[in-house]
């Protein structure tokens, strides 16, 4: 016969067993979901108490939910989300107020709401549902709550301090687990700063190899989109302006990619007369047309293993579009005047300064093959857009230019105010150019400024491309941009070209700069020059900004 005192000697027995394993747990290294579920698994299974979970607040959307859990199926916590901007549920209720909750049967008290596994997880009978305040400082931070079924005889008493002292074991993982990650915050940003580090340095290397120059933030996500579709076979479509280096970063894409072994074949749609272009891509057989006196392997067939480099495809005729999509996809070409299809396994990457989009809408292009070529497009920045490289790409030329001619030149810091003043609408060759003729024509080894002012006003009549004008009208000279006011709405003519600094300019400045309240990139924009523009004329007209 086991009397009272035995089987509350048994009880005592029972739970000191679990709070020991609870312990145990506690003494393993750090880790705050395996040791809370551990807590929550004891309890089931030593003690009856099912189903634990452990909410906590969300701070965003004023809402408990819960964090931990043992028993409960992925379905059954989607429910777990209490509101406390009003009296909802038992668990609210704790965590508002602090105090112990207890329903002895749960299909009888009305402020009990069914959510998690109360019911899902229900075998029969009567249901109890407990839950007690995990505390900080006599604060509640969060609810642990389980479920006992059946008639027991155990007292609720024994299960709430059970439940209590796991309370402040999981309150105490929960704080040293907030503690870690308050202190480690700064370890794990700047972790991330170095593998950002690590990747930009990669990339650099990536594009240096390839003749890429610069670090401006433009140009990095250009190479970075170009690196991470390299290794695939997915055609790329290569957008920007002409001279923008279209060429270097499709020989990037195919040497960072694997068919880097393979050839490398580049054709210029834009150069090769419309009657020649056919032959020149397709190839033709012996006595195809007058002068076939031998078969003549095209481009394409070329290019097979490799990548095939189509320059300029928005000037391809409508005809010849039509046979290249057939080789898209169809994997064959079809030289001009043979009788049989060759098989063919090559990437295509295309390039383009036009908006393929606007042809399509014109018919200029064909809209199935704008689909077929543009899946990844990569922009390409203009020079404009990279301004920080200029010094860079700069001295890059001009040590060209030195080995080359056997020659000592180099610029003064003027002549950098000046190149990176200009706005190149002829981008990077444009800069290379310029760099020469005034290296050749220069007396003296020291360029100066004024030799680039003065190789820069031989170009003065040439217009920016056609998208990025904001009205049809040419570039004014140096001389007339001098005496020229910027435009009281923040437009030129002429995009956003070169200007001296004028001295009549200052009040018109310094009006704008009120107007946005110093804020010196929206200046820039409503005066439609660059911001680093508007900066140098803020110093050299001593312009105050407070």
């Amino acid at each position: 016969m086991i009397t009272l005192s035995d089987r509350t000697s048994q009880q005592m027995k029972r739970e000191l067993v679990v709070i020991l394993e609870m312990a145990k747990l506690l003494e393993k290294p750090l880790d705050a979901p395996r040791t809370i579920q551990g807590i929550l698994r004891l309890l089931a299974q030593l003690y009856g108490l099912n189903c634990g979970r452990v909410s906590l607040p969300i701070t965003a959307t004023n809402s408990l939910e819960v964090r931990y859990s043992y028993g409960l199926a992925p379905e059954d916590l989607k429910a777990g989300r209490f509101n406390l901007n009003i009296n909802q549920g038992v668990t609210g209720y704790v965590m508002r107020t602090g105090s112990i909750g207890l329903v002895p049967d749960v299909s009888k008290e009305p402020l009990f709401i069914y959510r998690v596994a109360e019911l899902s997880n229900h075998t029969g009978g009567r249901m109890t549902f407990i839950a007690v305040p995990i505390l900080e400082s006599g604060t509640p931070i969060g609810v642990l709550s389980v479920q006992r079924e059946g008639l027991h005889e155990r007292p609720f008493d024994d299960d709430i301090s059970l439940l209590r002292i796991a309370a402040s074991m999981i309150g105490q993982v929960l704080r040293i687990h907030q503690f870690v990650v308050d202190q480690t915050a700064h370890l794990v940003k700047e972790n991330q700063h170095l593998r950002h580090s690590i990747a930009v340095e990669a990339m650099l290397k990536q594009s240096l190899a390839h003749g890429i120059l610069g670090t401006s933030p433009a140009l990095m996500d250009a190479v970075r989109s170009t690196i991470q579709v390299a290794r695939s076979d997915a055609p790329v479509m290569l957008l920007g302006e002409s001279g923008t280096g279209k060429e270097k970063f499709a020989r990037m894409t195919h040497q960072q990619s694997d068919r880097r072994e393979k050839p490398f074949i580049c054709i210029n749609c834009a150069a090769i007369p419309a009657e020649l272009l056919e032959s020149e891509l397709f190839g033709h057989a012996k006595g195809a047309f007058t002068g076939a006196s031998q078969a003549k392997q095209g481009k394409i067939l070329q290019a097979d293993g490799g990548t095939l480099f189509l320059d300029e495809i928005g000037d391809m005729p409508l005809a010849l579009q039509a046979k290249l999509l057939r080789v898209l996809q169809e994997k064959k070409v079809d030289p001009v005047g043979s009788d049989h299809a060759i098989s063919v396994d090559f990437r295509v990457i295309t390039a383009t300064h036009v908006n393929l989009q606007e042809s399509v809408n014109q018919g200029r292009f064909r809209l199935d093959l704008f689909y077929r070529l543009h899946v990844v497009p990569v922009h390409l920045p203009p020079l404009r857009e990279r301004q920080d490289d200029i010094r860079q790409l700069a001295l890059h030329f001009l040590n060209e230019l030195n080995h080359h001619y056997e020659r000592n030149w180099s610029l003064e810091a003027d002549a950098f105010e000046i190149l990176e003043r200009f706005d190149w609408p002829g981008n990077i060759r444009q800069l290379q150019n310029v760099l020469e003729r005034t290296a050749l024509t220069s007396d003296a080894d020291s360029l100066s400024g004024e030799k680039i002012k003065r190789s820069l006003s031989s170009e003065s009549a040439i217009n920016l491309p056609q998208h990025i004008q904001h009205e049809k009208a040419p570039n004014p000279a140096p001389a007339e941009l001098a005496s020229q006011p910027l435009s009281v709405n923040g437009q030129r003519p002429y995009g956003r070209s070169y200007n001296w600094v004028n001295q009549d300019e200052a009040a018109h400045i310094r009006a704008m700069l009120v107007d946005t309240n110093n804020n010196q990139s929206e200046a820039a924009r409503r005066l439609n020059i660059s911001l680093r523009q508007l900066r140098y004329r803020v110093s050299k007209l001593g312009i105050d900004l407070h």
